[in-house]
Order: structure tokens, then sequence, then C-alpha cells
């Protein structure tokens, strides 16, 4: 099967464009009994069935029905997928994943049966209100609800489970704010079944899909990843990474197009975040990240509160200390101990963002966009703000060689040795001078708000204390647009309508 096909079969599958997902108009079963669920109204219909709100009778709680489609029941693949569905999203016990109930059956109008089974109701609606209320998510509000995401994933990838449609209308969000993922109707056990769909047709959301799960290769949990970046894309730029006339020209721009960068399109969001955006969405598994661990301690490191920038007085004595520590080394080494401190720095800066001072202080070098240093900047900052104490150090080695340059002195002529008095003049002068200048550009940092020097602003750089990755950072309430009630993983594309509940 040729490329254009397998697009256009995965377009039709994910849009809802297929004839079998095209209904008419079904009797809503609202106040009716299927088992021990009481329906109270329609929260939503999707290419599957309906998604009703329910209570559980027998035990006293509120849950969401969903029902599969009377006129569906006739396609065994339909059922199969709506079996899959609720025993894939069974088997994952986690606080970030919808949890199901209970599957059952219920008498169809062609004398037949109809599926339904019940989960955990989730009252805040979806993720995809704030698209539709033609607003953007919080940056901070969608950082916290990645992590949740991810924690969600990385369940269902330890049960073996490849979720294949995360999207914002499949990403409930509770009244505490709390992110669920539900609708594991295109979910694939990563346990060699191929069953999941028809021969030749791929599954996803246009929007959203990874590239290599259009193209129909082997796909793993990374495809989830690309999905899920695609999603936060939408929610924070307010436009999908990709636009087209129609559903086959986006996702042919998934597989081919640059990602434009988060920069250029949302400047408000925050680089480190951003940086975690883009990576997802790399075209190619590999360059995105190893593990869901991986990506939970990226999105932990771009928490604001994780970093604080060292303050004047840090930094001072991290100055201070650079000093004490080249005196040393030069003092008892001479030149070569010059030469092996700039080493020790500049390693020091590349591999961890530290010196061995600042390795003692808890303070690291960074880049503006808190990515590392790398060595070609590390060795660069070594040379543009170390140059006092490599003055310095240099002062200190020839003061070894003041003894025999006074015998010498001894020999000279009057005429010489003013010339020489001069000289030494202006070189204190000149050494004072460069002193002043040191500490003005160092002082530029007690009026700086992320206390930069001037060689930091040269070099792109800033000092922060050094991350605690144990930090978590705590859940935002959710916004006004998440508590409509909505439809519950119904099945359906971005454009099914919900129904209010009473």
């Amino acid at each position: 099967m040729d490329d254009s096909r397998a697009l256009a079969e995965t377009v039709a599958a994910a849009s809802g464009t297929t004839p079998s997902s095209v209904a008419p108009a079904r009797p809503s079963l609202t106040e009716s009994r299927l088992d021990h669920f009481a329906i109270e109204a329609l929260l939503g219909r999707g290419g599957m069935g309906e998604v009703y709100a329910a209570t559980d009778v027998s035990l006293d709680r509120p849950v969401a029905i969903k029902v599969l489609r009377a006129d569906a029941t006739g396609g065994p693949e339909m059922t199969d997928r709506f079996l899959r569905e609720a025993r894939a999203q069974a088997r994952l016990k986690h606080p970030n994943i919808v949890h199901i109930y209970y599957i059952g059956r219920r008498p169809a109008p062609d004398g037949n049966t109809s599926l339904f089974f019940a989960m955990e109701r989730v009252e805040g609606g979806d993720l995809e209100d704030v698209l539709k209320a033609g607003e953007t998510m919080d940056p901070e509000q969608a950082r916290v609800a990645m992590i949740e995401v991810a924690r969600g994933l990385e369940a269902a990838q330890k049960a073996g489970v490849i979720h294949r449609d995360i999207k914002p209308s499949n990403l409930m969000r509770d009244l505490d704010g709390r992110i669920k993922i539900a609708d594991f109707g295109l979910a694939k056990p990563m346990d060699g079944d191929n069953q999941i769909t028809q021969e030749g047709a791929l599954v996803g959301s246009p929007y959203y899909i990874a590239p290599e799960q259009a193209t129909g290769d082997t796909i793993d949990f990374r495809a989830d990843m690309y999905s899920m970046g695609a999603a936060f894309h939408h929610l924070l730029v307010g436009e999908p990474p990709f636009e087209g006339p129609r559903p086959l020209a986006v996702v042919a721009k998934h597989l081919s197009e640059d990602l434009v960068p988060l920069a250029k399109r949302a400047a408000h969001v925050p680089r480190p975040l951003a940086k975690v955006v883009e990576r997802l969405l790399a075209k190619k598994p590999d360059d995105r990240y190893e593990s869901y661990a991986a990506l939970i301690a990226d999105l932990e490191a771009a928490a604001p509160q994780a970093r604080s920038y060292a303050t004047f007085t840090t930094r001072l004595f991290a100055v201070l200390g650079d000093f004490v520590l080249a005196g040393l080394l030069i003092g008892f080494l001479g030149w070569i101990g010059l030469v092996v401190y700039l080493s020790i720095v500049t390693v020091g800066h590349g591999w961890r963002g530290q010196s061995p001072v600042k390795y003692l202080l808890g303070i690291e070098v960074v880049r503006d966009d808190y990515g590392k240093l790398g060595w070609v900047r590390a060795a660069a900052r070594t040379l543009v703000s170390l140059w006092m104490p490599m003055l310095a150090g240099a002062t200190i080695a020839l003061s070894a060689g003041i003894p025999q340059l006074l015998e010498t002195m001894e020999g000279l002529r009057a005429d010489s040795l003013q010339d020489l008095e001069r000289l030494l003049i202006a070189a204190g002068l000149s050494h004072g001078f460069l002193t002043v200048l040191y500490v003005v550009g160092l002082g530029v940092a007690l009026f700086h708000p992320q206390r930069k020097t001037v060689h930091d602003m040269v070099l792109g750089t800033v000092v922060v204390h050094r991350l605690d990755r144990r930090t978590i950072a705590p859940r935002p309430p959710p916004s006004s647009a998440g508590r409509r009630s909505v439809k519950q993983g119904a099945g359906g594309s971005r454009d099914a309508t919900p129904a209010r509940s009473s």
C-alpha cells in the first residue's frame, strides 16, 4: 500500500468521515436503566456511540456509561474495538487514567444486544474546552498537566498499551484539576496483536498523529509522546503544529514540514517548556525522549520554582573562591598551576555547569534556555569571565621573578631605571583600573532581575541554584473553561457536539 492511500485511510478513520461512523439521529437512553445503572443525561455522541451520565444504584456512586451504537453491532470489528477499549482501560489502575468499572449488554431494537461499559465520571470537562472558548492554556498549568499525562501514559506503557489517540478532547480534568486520560478505543497492546483495525486502515487524529503512525510503520510509546506534544502545542499556542485545507494535507505536513519554533508562535511560553514540546514533536522517534521518566524530569526542571537565580552575595563568594583557588594553584605550581586552574574551570562548566567553588556553593551556570553550556561556550566563558583571576594569577607567577629583576636593576643606568619605574607605575594603574572594571561588571548583577553580570549578558548565560529534582509543583486549580460537562471518551472526532447535562 502506497503512502497516499495510507494517509487517505488514516484521515478517513480519524476524522469520522467513513460511512460506518455516520449515523442517523438515535433515541436517547435518558431516564432508562441499564442493569443497575440509572441513566440521567446525555454527555456526548461520537463515532462509536454515546456517553451518558448515570448513577450506579448498587453502590450509589456517579458513573459515565459508554454505549456502543445499536446500528454498529452488526460489525464485529466495531464490537471488538469496543471490547478492546474496555479491557485495555480496565488493565490500567492509575490516578491519571479514567477507570473502568463494569461491562455489560443491553437489548438492541433488532433483537440483538449492544455493548456498554461503566466508567469513572470526570466532572470537570476536557482540555478541548480551552480551545472551544478561543483561549490558550496557561503555560504553568500546561506543564503540570503534561506531567500528569506523561505519568498516565507511562502506566499504560508498563501495562503494555499504546493509546494512539492522545488529543485535548481525550484529556479529562476533574474538579480538583487532575488530568485523566480517556478513550482507549484505538489503544494497541504491545504484544503482537495486530487486529485492532481492518487490514490497511490506520488510525489517529490528523492534527495530532505521529509521522510513523501515519505511514503505518511499527509504533511504540513514542507515538503517544508525539501526539501529546501536538496536543499541548495546540493548547499553548492556540493552533495545532500543522494546519491545512484538508485533513490529508495536515497529515502530510506531519511527515515533511519543519516545525515552527514556539518562540516565534508563542513567545509567552517559557523556553524550557517550549523545548520539551519541540522535542516531543521530533519527526524521528529516536529524537524524542527515551522514556517517560526522562520526559517528566525535564518537565519538572522547567518549573519556575525549580530553579532560582543565584544572589549577588553567592556570586561574590564564588568569585572570591575562584581567586583563592587560582592563587593556591599558581602559588604552588607557578604557570602550570594557572593552566591547571583554567582547565578545571572549563571542563567543570562544560560538563556540569560548575567549577569546584560553584559546586560547593550549590550553583551552576546554564544557558538562558536552561540547557548545558557545551564545551565551546564553557571555554568562551572562562576567557570572558575569568580574565581578572588570570591576570592576578599571572601577577603572582611573575612575582617569583621580582628578586632577580631587582638584582638586574642595580646594574642599569639611571635613565633606564626611570623608564622601568614609569612602566611599573603604569602597569599598577592599569591593573587597578581593570580591577574596578571587573568589579563593576560583577556589580551589574545587583540590579539585573536574573542576577546577570556583564559576561553573562555577553554569552547568554545565567547562574542558578542547582536543581533539586525532588521538587514537585503543586497542581493549579482548573480554569472556569474546564468545569463544563462534555463528552467523556465518546470515540468521536473534534466536531462531536456535546450535550449539556441537566
